[in-house]
C-alpha cells in the first residue's frame, strides 16, 4: 500500500473560449475520461479521483502498470481513458465498460522515488516523466507541442476530440484552479458536455 505524508490537490485548468499560440506555453490534447492520480509504490498501484475517491478496483486493467514505470515509487497525474476500435477516446464506452481499451494517459509527475517535484518547472517534470515510462498498452505519455496552440486545436477538432489544454512551460504544480493551465474545448467537446449536463438534470 502506498503511504505518503504529503497531501496532493489536483491542479485544475481554467476554461478559455478561444485557442491561442504563445512561445511560453505548451499544448496537449484534452482527454475525455476520468482525471486520476496514480500512486505507485513497488508492487502497489492505486488510483484516486479528483474528489479523492478510490478508482483502483474499477479499473483492474491498470493494476500492473507499475511494471511500466522505471521507479520504486511515484505519484503521477493523468486521465483514465477508454479507447474505441479506432483508438479514439469514448467516454460513454468507458462508463459502460463496453468495446473499449482502458489506458492511463499520464501528463505530469509529482513525485519520484520520494523526491517532491512540484516546485520544478512543468517542462522539467514532463521530461523526467517521459524517461521513466516504458512502452505499454495500458499507460501512455501525453506528448505536447510548444507554442502552436492554434495549430493543435485545429488538428484535434478535425479528429473529433474534446479540446486542448494549454500550460505555461515553467508552471509549478500548485494544486487547485489556476490560470497557468487553460482548457479550450472544441465544438464537439462543448456539445458533448452540454448533453451530459442536460441528462444529469433529468
Amino acid at each position: 500500500m502506498y503511504t505518503c505524508s504529503v497531501q496532493f490537490e489536483l491542479m485544475l485548468p481554467t476554461a478559455r473560449k478561444f485557442p491561442f499560440s504563445d512561445p511560453a506555453w505548451i499544448f496537449e490534447p484534452k482527454w475525455d475520461g476520468y482525471r486520476a492520480l496514480c500512486l505507485m509504490d513497488h508492487d502497489s498501484v492505486r488510483f484516486m479521483s479528483r474528489n479523492k475517491k478510490e478508482l483502483t478496483k474499477r479499473f483492474p486493467e491498470l493494476a500492473t502498470i507499475n511494471k511500466s514505470i522505471k521507479a520504486h515509487s511515484a505519484i503521477l497525474d493523468g486521465e483514465i481513458v477508454g479507447l474505441d476500435e479506432k483508438d479514439v477516446p469514448c467516454f460513454e464506452n468507458l462508463q459502460n465498460r463496453k468495446r473499449c481499451v482502458i489506458v492511463y494517459f499520464v501528463f505530469d509527475c509529482l513525485m519520484v522515488n520520494g523526491n517532491d517535484l512540484r516546485n520544478e518547472p512543468l517542462i522539467s517534470r514532463k521530461g523526467l516523466l517521459k524517461r521513466i515510462l516504458k512502452k505499454s498498452p495500458y499507460i501512455r505519455y501525453t506528448d505536447h507541442i510548444v507554442q502552436e496552440g492554434q495549430e493543435l486545436f485545429i488538428t484535434v477538432e478535425k479528429l473529433g476530440l474534446e479540446g486542448i489544454v494549454g500550460k505555461k512551460a515553467d508552471s509549478r504544480y500548485t494544486g487547485g484552479r489556476t490560470k497557468e493551465w487553460l482548457k479550450i474545448k472544441t465544438r464537439v467537446g462543448s456539445e458533448v458536455m452540454k448533453k451530459r449536463v442536460e441528462s444529469w438534470g433529468r
